[in-house]
């Protein structure tokens, strides 16, 4: 099987590092790169052709999101994942309306960066931890406060909660106690109540449409597991 090409872009060598040392405990990437600058990520992508670049958000003289719009302009098969220290909602949103796959918070690095790579590399997206359910219980809520055609079930709730953390229907069974082939027919529900296709197209809907709206600043309280 062919490796994950990646790009290392941020302009701290210690992440650079980090990264590094967490790829290397997997076979399954090959470092093909890295980048000081946004301008440098954009150049190495043309030269490149990664399959993934890991993006520092604040780069210098190009940042990380006008970066991640031109490369993904350029050579839109380019996942990226987005490194950041913050985990507000507008920035999430820009993000990923720039194109990017993947918005990982750098406190995260060590435990959530291989599984963010998967997700994305599997074609869906991921948000860290608190910044997914977060955003993900508010569209949800809000979508069914304004109304809309389709009525998800407390248990498709979860599943939906579940697989915007990025995690497999194994996974999802394993944490509820449910058959996979249980997990399965939830998620088909799901899009085919939401009129979506994948996890990625829910949550892309979810901010073109502008079901998730900024609050008071408060953090929704996060639906209890069963």
């Amino acid at each position: 099987m062919n490796r994950i090409k990646v790009l290392i872009a941020d302009d701290h060598e210690l992440i650079r590092q980090g990264v590094r040392s967490i790829l290397h405990s997997t076979r399954k990437t090959q470092i093909v790169g890295e980048a000081v600058t946004g301008i440098q990520a954009v150049e190495q992508c043309q030269k490149l052709k990664p399959d993934v670049v890991i993006m520092d958000l604040a780069m210098p003289e190009l940042d990380g999101i006008e970066a991640t719009r031109q490369i993904r302009a350029a050579n839109p098969s380019i996942r990226i994942i987005v490194l950041t220290m913050h985990d507000s909602e507008i920035m999430v949103r820009g993000v990923l309306n720039a194109g990017a796959s993947g918005y990982v918070l750098k406190s995260e690095l060590a435990d959530k960066l291989k599984t963010a790579l998967h997700v994305v590399c599997r074609g869906d997206q991921y948000l860290s931890g608190e910044v997914s359910e977060r955003l993900m219980y508010r569209y949800l809520q809000q979508a069914v406060a304004e109304g809309e055609s389709y009525r998800l079930t407390s248990r498709e709730l979860q599943v939906a909660q579940f697989l915007s953390l990025g995690k497999s229907s194994k996974e999802i069974g394993e944490i509820l106690n449910i058959a996979v082939r249980t997990v399965d027919t939830h998620r088909a529900n799901i899009m085919r109540k939401m009129n979506v296709h994948s996890v990625t197209e829910l949550l892309h809907q979810a901010f073109t449409n502008k079901l998730i709206e900024l609050g008071n600043g408060a953090d929704l309280p996060v639906r209890q597991q069963m």
